[in-house]
């Protein structure tokens, strides 16, 4: 019977992460990228992944990778904006998607764990998860075997000006003080999903939101300074100034941070079910990640 699992965007930060993880579980790993040759995809070679060329636009590639694995794992990025996500357009992400699962029906996969996002499966979601909503209805309407994971963000999207860190040390965020944010390191992301592949009579039919760790934003700013030995400050963004700006993004935000029907994952069950799950102080202890922090704060005071 076939171990081999498929990992589609394997070079990317969460293909990447689960091609880890699966490789370390002792799993053999065909994973898709679009060029062999980057120094990413090669270090997937060099840890013992079958590394193999593939667009997700070219459906022979598509149904070649899936020949013979018994799981995948499917992620693809969405559509961001123009600017920010200049090769894909708003509809590449669903076609795509549906287009890999047809695949992995055709294929006899036996099992598909699809990275969605938190809140995807609510119906007053953000515009641009619905691709994920409607991925998420799809997988289900084929009745093929699968585990939905939805992550909140990324500790990663700390490493740069992504949640509004800045090399100064200012830490400018329209979330409140007191409003916890709930965060996931990538690599937990590969060992979720490394759980639900190789442990699939446990994880088949399961759909579940995943976090490591939650913090205010001001306490996320103390643990970086911490770690760094840089000055890094909270600063509050009023709604204001952003309604100001665009009505409809301030009453989406503030709907994210009503505390009533916000949607979180349950940190106890997330624990539960993968107990090595890394926080966010462990995450930052790590020296890649302290170094690279460090880096980025050049122009913050010393702590």
């Amino acid at each position: 019977m076939s171990e081999l699992i498929t990992v589609f965007a394997a070079s990317g930060r969460q293909g990447s992460a689960v091609v880890h993880a699966l490789l370390t579980a002792g799993r053999p790993v065909r994973a898709v990228v679009r060029d062999p040759g980057r120094d990413a995809a090669r270090r997937l070679a060099d840890r013992g992944a079958e590394v193999v060329p593939g667009s997700l636009d070219d459906i022979d590639a598509v149904s070649e990778a899936l020949r013979g694995a018994a799981g995948l794992f499917l992620y693809q990025p969405g559509f961001m904006s123009p600017q920010a996500t200049p090769d894909i357009g708003p509809d590449d992400e669903l076609r795509r998607g549906r287009a890999i699962i047809d695949a992995a029906v055709q294929a006899g996969v036996g099992h598909i764990v699809y990275s969605s996002a938190l809140s995807a499966d609510r119906p007053d979601t953000s515009p641009l998860l619905r691709p994920k909503t409607q991925l998420e209805e799809y997988l289900r309407s084929t009745h093929l075997p699968a585990t939905i994971l939805r992550p909140v963000g990324f500790m990663e999207n700390y490493l740069g000006a992504f949640r509004g860190l800045r090399p100064d040390g200012v830490l400018a965020s329209t979330t409140p003080p007191d409003v916890v944010e709930q965060l996931i390191a990538v690599a937990d992301i590969g060992s979720f999903a490394a759980r639900a592949l190789t442990e699939p009579a446990d994880w088949m039919g399961r759909e579940m939101d995943i976090a490591g760790d939650e913090l205010t934003t001001p306490q996320i700013a103390t643990s970086i300074a911490a770690a760094t030995g840089r000055a890094v400050h909270y600063q509050q963004i009023s709604l204001d100034e952003i309604r100001a700006q665009n009505p409809q993004r301030a009453a989406a935000l503030a709907r994210m941070y009503d505390d009533v029907d916000r949607p979180a994952a349950d940190l106890q069950n997330c624990r539960a079910a993968n107990p090595g799950l890394i926080g966010f102080q462990a995450w930052l202890d790590t020296p890649s990640v302290t170094e690279a922090l460090s880096t980025y704060l050049s122009d913050a005071e010393p702590a």
